[in-house]
């Protein structure tokens, strides 16, 4: 009788064993994925006025006033590290490069825009085109795994608002 009880507790450890092993895979699993990176951009509206002045104001910001940076953001939760910014045309023809050693999930990096781009944009209003040619080439390492992952966005421009001052369009990145 001893010897089935004691037959009972060690299958009974073995199963607890097991269940304990499963638990703990599963939070290394989630603890791998909160490491994985996801670069994006946030909501961004251009605003022109009368004049053909071309405005970029990011959303996130807490003043409305004329910027020339666009917030680049972690969002995957990971930490991306060595990453190389190029924003070019459909053509090849880089117009900008930018260098960032590391971007921490909670931070976000103000990527400055120049003339170039600017200009760019404003090309892209005049001949009503939703899709743009300015495409932008993020390469980073992760963290963790340390390949060299490659993204690709395109920039669409859509009709926001019209008023008697200025239009609006939304900046996005697809």
């Amino acid at each position: 009788m001893i010897s089935l009880i004691s037959a009972i507790g060690s299958i009974g450890t073995f199963i607890m064993a097991l269940f304990y092993i499963v638990s703990i895979s599963i939070q290394f699993y989630q603890m791998k994925i909160e490491f994985i990176p996801a670069l994006g951009f946030n909501q961004t509206l251009l605003s022109r006025d009368n004049k053909n002045q071309l405005y970029l104001l990011n959303t996130s910001a807490r003043e409305s006033k004329h910027e020339d940076f666009l917030r680049l953001y972690n969002l995957g939760g990971g930490a991306a590290k060595e990453i190389k910014i190029e924003i070019y045309l459909d053509g090849g023809k880089t117009i900008q490069t930018k260098y960032v050693n590391i971007l921490p999930s909670k931070e976000g990096y103000l990527l400055p825009i120049n003339r170039w781009v600017f200009d760019e944009l404003n090309k892209s209003i005049d001949s009503r085109t939703e899709q743009s040619n300015i495409k932008i080439k993020i390469s980073y390492n992760h963290y963790v795994s340390r390949k060299t992952n490659v993204i690709t966005y395109r920039a669409y421009i859509d009709d926001f608002n019209e008023y008697n001052d200025r239009d609006i369009y939304e900046l996005q990145f697809v």
